[in-house]
């Protein structure tokens, strides 16, 4: 009789207190690298599956069933350097709470015995979706750097995918001299998230800067002056105004948009979207979701897939020829991947299984 483990929140943090960045990156990177430039294989059921997300909705919240299969590391250890490749099936399940939350987004995520199609874990997913997601962008980063070493970080959004962003970016870019947050007001979510990061970063300038539109006065100069800005709201109107003689955002920045995820919402501008170059988690996710790109009309043969952009310096100048060359801008557009889910759950189920952490349910089948 096979035990079901939960990790709660508190066992989760514990694990990411000590998951080293590098192996969190290199899981992403290899899942994703698999997403978009699969093995041809002719066995069968096939490594990756990943089925567009289910969307339920109820009077307080809707609710996004992620189901996905993938190619996953069986050894995280950092004691070992041999690996083996496996498959892990699990299913995210997240709530979008109706009236909004100071608190994120409640997530779960159940990982499957593949052999005997039993529950084998259940995992608290709060800290997990955001930190996927970061470590997407620091990938991207890393493909597509800015010209100049990064000094000015710009962040939308004061949630917990402004937390996992710009801790990660802080940890990776030392250059980061000036991490400066965009809200709406004041709120204990926002004035809690600069303590923290002031505590981590000492020396680091971390500010907050109230803006309540994309035309309120001052907010031109911040996105202007941004090496990297990234966007993680909801937004159904741009966050801020663009122009290509300003210009603004400067020549060489890289723009990360992770809140929006249907047609309705709009965190950049047309205009922008149309004169970057442009990568994606998924080209057919993002046509279908992307409000950004559905609307600047955006084809798939103008985009690329961060996976295809893996080891092809042929894919990565395709990009930076679209942006006007290496000053241009680029544009990171992410609706976010089961896929995606299913790594970084393994990586923390293997830590959690080498450690013992968890409640270990034996008769629960």
């Amino acid at each position: 009789m096979a035990p079901l483990r939960i990790l709660t929140a508190s066992n989760v943090d514990s694990i990411l207190s000590t998951l080293s960045p590098q192996l969190a990156l290199a899981s992403q990177a290899s899942v994703l690298t698999a997403f978009s430039r699969p093995t041809p294989s002719t066995s069968s059921p096939v490594q990756i599956q990943t089925p567009h997300r289910v969307t339920i909705s109820s009077e307080g919240s809707t609710m996004l069933f992620m189901p996905s299969r993938a190619p996953t590391s069986s050894d995280t250890t950092t004691q070992t350097t041999t690996t083996t490749t496996t498959t892990t099936t699990a299913c995210k399940i997240v709530s979008v709470p109706s009236a909004g939350g100071s608190e994120g987004l409640p997530a779960s995520t159940i990982v499957m015995d593949e052999k005997s199609g039993q529950v084998k874990a259940l995992i608290n997913a709060r800290r997990l979706t955001a930190l996927r997601n970061a470590c997407g962008s620091a990938l991207f980063l890393s493909l597509f750097p800015t010209p100049q070493p990064p000094a000015r970080l710009l962040i939308f959004g004061t949630g917990a995918q402004a937390l996992s962003h710009s801790t990660l970016f802080l940890r990776l870019y030392p250059s980061l001299s000036r991490a400066t947050f965009i809200i709406r007001s004041s709120t204990s979510r926002s004035t809690a998230l600069q303590a923290e990061l002031r505590a981590l970063f000492p020396e680091v300038t971390i500010t907050l800067a109230t803006h309540s539109s994309a035309s309120s006065s001052g907010l031109d100069e911040l996105v202007g002056q941004a090496d990297i800005i990234v966007t993680t709201t909801s937004s159904t109107v741009p966050l801020f105004n663009s122009s290509p003689t300003s210009p603004i955002p400067k020549e060489g920045a890289r723009v990360i948009l992770i809140g929006s995820y249907k047609p309705s919402m709009h965190e950049v501008d047309g205009d922008l979207v149309r004169r970057s170059g442009i990568v994606v988690d998924s080209k057919e996710a993002c046509m279908r979701e992307a409000g950004e790109l559905i609307d600047a009309k955006v084809g798939e043969d103008e985009m690329v897939e961060l996976g295809e952009a893996f080891g092809d310096e042929t894919v990565r100048q395709r990009v930076v020829q679209k942006s006007s060359g290496e000053d241009g801008v680029i544009l990171f557009k992410s609706v976010g991947l089961g896929i995606q889910d299913v790594s970084i759950a393994k990586l923390v189920l293997d830590e959690a299984e080498r450690r013992d952490i968890g409640c270990i349910v034996d008769d629960y089948d």
